[in-house]
């Protein structure tokens, strides 16, 4: 009852303010209520929701989206959101998982939900809220803090993505992180333009902020030109983005000349932050807050204070308000101050574990302790430091590679758009590391050229042995490079000459 305790005290604190404003259209926290209202009392008495019932969703970012989320936490059901960025067969793939009693699509999805017509899942247009005859809520509340509210499935950049389950006390738990963090207060303005079929765009920063009374700017999608405009003019405070986002809009041509004034803070999160990044905002006096953390941690587990910013420039930040943090060897023993080592997360945040997958389960969960499979280290000041991702290190020789060294070095040459590096497979060192690049527009890059650039800059050992060039690095759902699919193209060409 959390989310709709909150929203119980805005509608009559604050009614006449604005809640939502989306598409030049805005929604008050009266309204927002009223809602949220309609769509509980047609989920029941329509389509006979119950307590467990799975609610799936399919389009891109609209209001609806937040009515079916705070229904769902009265209903004691479970919001399930599919990345609207698959192919039929993936699709077909997450309705047979989850088993949704109906799901909502919209108007862009609507071909695809004809496709799905044989899957045993009722599929209704969502456009059906938007007419709802407004009643008052008769339902009781079947909430329990403990069950789930979301299943949100993880990116799958290796193998079948699959469902992570958080209760309604994790997602509370998130925003009492999330609002510990950046004190929201009624009279801010924030920015989404992540898609809410992740958890970075629902709860990192909206479910805190309307919780607090704030104003949500709700994009249907990322557009540089849309979100350079909404910063400058719209008195937003904060916004999160992703390092692709960023990388677009410094790109645009407006880049240089947005007045930005209104931005207290900007929060950037996802996958490891260029630094050069975060230094493109600091010049624009615009205080860079990496947030850490992951699907199955709600996400908020790490997270650095707008005042740090800059004395700890690069830093992923502190434990969340909620959270314990432990890095630890791999025989569990825990690590000294600034010896890398596994990262694990403990807190009411975190996964009730894998949608029907024990297995998988058992493998992240251990007494009580989440497994991230990154890899990092605490300072002396209690500040953690994220290396990589611990399936992506290489291990070259018998030592170490952290790709995300090796491709924050070289991201400072002005050809390089984008890059990962990957391991192939090699008869005498084991691995080696390849650079996969993506380029700037007009420019050009050889494999002499490059390794000279990062002589001085890296040790020879961590320098990539060859590179490749693509058009356009492969990216999942959320902007990250898929290092899976670049390391299977990589080792397939190895093999084929």
């Amino acid at each position: 009852m959390y989310l709709l305790e909150r929203m119980d005290h805005w509608a009559r604190e604050t009614p006449n303010n604005i809640a939502i404003y989306f598409e030049n259209e805005t929604i008050n926290f009266n309204n927002f209520r009223s809602k949220v209202q309609n769509t509980i009392a047609h989920l029941a008495n329509d389509y006979g929701v119950k307590s467990g019932d799975r609610i799936a969703y399919l389009g891109i970012n609209h209001p609806n989206i937040l009515y079916l989320v705070y229904a769902c936490s009265h209903l004691g059901a479970i919001f399930t959101p599919y990345n609207s960025r698959l192919a039929e067969d993936e699709y077909r793939y997450l309705v047979k998982n989850s088993e949704p009693n109906m799901c909502f699509y919209d108007s862009n999805f609507s071909t695809v939900s004809n496709q799905l017509e044989d899957a045993d899942c009722k599929f209704v247009s969502v456009d059906c809220l938007d007419s709802l005859a407004t009643e008052p809520n008769t339902i009781p509340a079947h909430a329990d803090e403990n069950a789930p509210l979301l299943l949100v499935y993880t990116s799958g950049t290796t193998g079948k993505p699959k469902g992570v389950l958080l209760s309604n006390k994790a997602v509370a738990a998130n925003i009492v992180n999330g609002n510990t963090l950046y004190n929201f207060q009624p009279d801010q303005n924030i920015l989404i333009t992540l898609p809410l079929f992740h958890v970075g765009g629902l709860c990192i920063l909206l479910l805190p902020g309307l919780t607090q009374g704030a104003t949500i700017y709700l994009h249907s999608k990322f557009d540089p030109s849309s979100t350079i405009n909404c910063l400058e003019h719209d008195n937003i405070m904060t916004t999160i983005l992703v390092p692709a986002q960023m990388t677009a809009m410094m790109a645009h041509p407006d880049w240089a000349d947005t007045d930005m004034s209104s931005m207290k803070h900007v929060v950037v999160g996802s996958s490891l932050i260029p630094i050069a990044q975060i230094k493109a905002w600091h010049a624009k006096d615009i205080p860079v807050s990496q947030v850490y953390g992951a699907t199955e941690t709600g996400p908020t587990a790490i997270g650095l204070n707008p005042a740090h910013a800059v004395s700890k420039e690069g830093s992923a930040g502190q434990a969340a308000h909620l959270c314990s943090i432990e890095v630890r060897r791999a025989n569990k023993s825990e690590c000294k101050t600034g010896e890398n080592g596994d990262l694990w997360v403990k807190g009411p945040n975190i996964l009730s574990g894998y949608w029907r997958d024990q297995s998988e389960t058992d493998l992240v969960l251990q007494n009580g302790w989440y497994n991230t499979g990154d890899i990092g280290h605490i300072d002396d000041d209690g500040f953690y430091w994220i290396v990589d991702r611990s399936k992506d290190v290489i291990i070259s020789g018998g030592e170490n590679i952290y790709p995300a060294e090796v491709e924050s070095a070289a991201l400072q040459h002005p050809s390089i758009r984008s890059i990962a590096v990957v391991g192939k497979s090699d008869f005498r060192w084991g691995e080696t590391p390849v650079a996969a690049i993506e380029l700037n527009p007009n420019t050009a890059l050889d494999e002499h050229e490059f390794k000279e650039f990062l002589a001085g800059k890296i040790a020879k050992f961590k320098q990539p042995k060859s590179i490749v060039i693509f058009d356009t690095l492969p990216r999942n759902g959320m902007g990250k490079i898929e290092k899976s699919t670049i390391r299977k193209s990589v080792n397939a060409r190895s093999q084929n000459t």
